[in-house]
């Protein structure tokens, strides 16, 4: 598919061809005009949302981009909030889907959200790095001590959720509308692991952010960044030996037709903020604005609350299916983990100490 500049460009060539042979001065100069039009036409199209007259009523037509299965919880909690506000808005906001990375990887749907030719996405903390770098501190290892604390840092109600909302609203152009508990990140290879001594030379894939390559290495692995949607394929041929995710993802991808074992490391909390293009949502009515808000307070509100209660069961769906489950009480060494990944991070993120001692106020540790 030719992109809308490219588009431009081509018609610019046209135009010089056109106006390089010898017709009619006021001839030449009208097909210069109408190859202009239409190419600026494509152009600025592609960087606004589309929107239609029902009635005497504006409509407007929305983009929501993600990287998940429709199956996967995350998959599901899209489609229950577009739904939610067509029906907050009375149809006054249609949202169309597109799933599976269909138009592009994780960093690209970013940038597609943050230009405004996306209007809704949701994403890691991590990846929300490469658009306001503190961002991807959420994701930090081990960060907080329990899931309540990992929910209660991410409310919309949290203090430093505000501070970094308005952060990624003033540099990014995206406005954070809540996030899900998307379950505590495991490690999956197709061999026992115990220890980070378990994981010298083996390469592990990391999503494409700092905080997640840290991460990796800071188990003892080789952190090998591939976008999620490669990462079956990556598994498959040996590009990576094993893999880290919350085991909802791992169930509704399929990766324990691929790996054997899955370790009980929860050393990331995956919570998935979702959000909405700036620009946009300032273009709609308050009373849009206010359903667009609502929605995303409530799909953050059921969405975490059923990933909560549904963890544990997925993880018994991946037993029953055939992965071991290695826990503490297999010998796990948790606190190996933890202490050479805090480590790393250490090194690696020093910038970082004030942020964490703001999360470590805000929890009382």
């Amino acid at each position: 598919m030719i992109r809308p500049f490219e588009l431009f460009k081509y018609n610019l060539i046209i135009i010089h061809i056109i106006t390089s042979k010898k017709e009619n001065d006021m001839k030449k100069f009208f097909v210069v005009l109408l190859v202009l039009i239409v190419s600026l036409g494509f152009v600025f199209a592609n960087g606004q949302e589309e929107s239609k007259t029902e009635g005497s009523k504006k409509v407007y037509q929305w983009k929501y981009a993600h990287m998940n299965a429709e199956s996967n919880s995350a998959g599901q909690m899209a489609i229950w909030f577009c739904e939610r506000v067509e029906e907050l808005t009375d149809g006054g906001i249609q949202v169309k889907i597109y799933p599976n990375s269909q138009l592009g990887s994780m960093i690209e749907q970013l940038e597609m959200v943050s230009a405004g030719t996306v209007q809704f996405h949701h994403d890691t903390w991590g990846n929300l790095g490469s658009l306001v770098d503190e961002l991807q501190a959420f994701d930090t290892p081990y960060l907080a001590k329990s899931t309540e604390d990992y929910v209660k840092l991410n409310s919309v109600d949290s203090p430093i959720f505000k501070e970094a909302n308005e952060k990624l609203i003033n540099k990014a152009g995206i406005r954070l509308l809540g996030t899900q508990y998307g379950g505590a990140r495991r490690l999956t290879c197709n061999f026992p692991v115990y220890s980070p001594a378990d994981l010298k030379g083996v390469k592990i894939r990391a999503i494409p952010a700092p905080i997640y390559v840290t991460a990796v290495e800071g188990m003892g692995a080789i952190a090998v960044p591939v976008d999620w949607i490669d990462v079956p394929s990556a598994l498959s041929t040996g590009v990576v030996e094993g893999q880290e995710n919350p085991p909802v993802t791992i169930y509704a991808a399929r990766l324990q037709d691929m790996q054997k074992f899955i370790m009980d490391t929860k050393h990331i909390t995956a919570i998935g903020p979702m959000m909405v293009n700036e620009e946009a949502f300032q273009s709609v009515p308050i009373e849009y604005q206010q359903a667009i808000l609502q929605a995303g307070r409530e799909t953050a509100d059921k969405f975490t609350a059923q990933g909560i209660e549904d963890e544990a069961g997925i993880i018994q769906q991946l037993v029953d299916e055939g992965m071991t489950f290695i826990t503490a009480e297999d010998g796990l060494d948790v606190d190996a983990f933890k202490a050479s990944v805090d480590k790393k991070v250490a090194q690696k993120f020093p910038q970082y100490k004030e942020f964490y001692k703001k999360v470590n106020d805000y929890l009382g540790y």
